[in-house]
């Protein structure tokens, strides 16, 4: 009769499937290899079924093996979960709140938010992730984080929407450049001017451009596309041409040597403030909300 499997052989199982051979997971583990042999020969005996076979004098894991290492790995996961919160407390640390934002807000507007939150909750560490918004979306469904930041263009389900941010655009100009001498652009302004795209098929901005150009009769030279706002500033910096992003992405590129201008036209993206809807909020997520709303508004008045 199965029995429940040892920790000595799911750790050999675990390293020899990390590493591909039994030899490497006894060197990792300090261990023989003859051990490290027996204890998968036993754990297949405590389980029931076989995790290897010999494919051309070489162990190859079975569909069960594959399935099983699937299993092992999320609880492995939860594990080192369980150890960083225990080195958390050790080092005096009372909490962590974990936020995962999109590159644009994590860089531009979530530093100043951080700096406000650790000065008024020293306790409490913020750890902060730049990923792509459907990524951290993922991230929040599966509980790996408190709090995410994303485009609001997504629709997750099983996540509640804390704040709608609506964040107008701007044009990233080379420094120098003629445009730069106004306060701000209009659409008309880019007539026949060299331009890096945000592409229409990848980003809520570049589509919604390209459906007011067309529209209003307005006609630029593409010379360059792109679905990431920060590539558009890079490629602005060496003069392929002008770009419309963000005013968290114009900001960001203003600091890298650039400017930018406001745009006086209709284009601007939402982001959302997302969290695990099934979850009871952390106790001082309420609190690192309200500085980003304090952020957002300082953000949209300007220097």
């Amino acid at each position: 009769m199965p029995r429940p499997p040892g920790q000595r052989g799911l750790q050999a199982f675990r390293h020899i499937m990390l590493t591909g051979s039994v030899t490497r997971a006894a060197a990792v583990l300090g261990r023989t290899q003859p051990a490290l042999s027996r204890l998968l020969r036993e754990l297949e005996a405590d389980i029931g079924f076989a995790l290897f076979e010999r494919v051309k004098g070489r162990l190859a894991p079975t569909p069960e093996g594959r399935l099983f290492f699937d299993e092992l790995q999320r609880a492995f996961a939860g594990f080192e979960r369980v150890a960083a919160i225990a080195a958390e407390i050790r080092h005096g640390r009372r909490g962590t709140l974990r936020v995962a934002a999109m590159p644009a807000a994590a860089t531009a507007l979530l530093p100043r938010v951080i700096r406000r939150f650790a000065d008024a909750h020293p306790g409490t560490v913020v750890a902060l992730q730049a990923l792509p918004s459907a990524e951290v979306v993922r991230l929040v469904q599966t509980g790996g984080c408190d709090l995410g930041v994303v485009e609001g263009a997504l629709s997750p389900p099983a996540l509640a929407t804390e704040r709608r941010y609506a964040i107008p655009c701007a044009v990233a100009l080379p420094a120098g450049h003629r445009l730069a001498r106004r306060a701000a652009l209009a659409l008309r302004d880019l007539e026949g001017e060299a331009m890096v795209a945000l592409s229409p098929s990848a980003s809520a901005i570049g589509a919604q451009l390209e459906a007011l150009m067309a529209r209003e009769g307005v006609s630029c030279r593409i010379r360059a596309e792109t679905h990431l706002t920060h590539i558009v500033s890079a490629l602005v910096l060496e003069g392929v041409g002008l770009g419309v992003v963000d005013l968290l992405a114009a900001q960001a590129h203003a600091a890298r040597g650039g400017e930018a201008r406001p745009l006086e036209a209709q284009v601007a993206i939402e982001i959302r403030l997302v969290r695990p809807d099934a979850a009871p909020p952390p106790a001082v997520l309420g609190a690192f909300i309200g500085f980003c709303d304090e952020a957002v508004a300082a953000l949209l008045a300007g220097p």
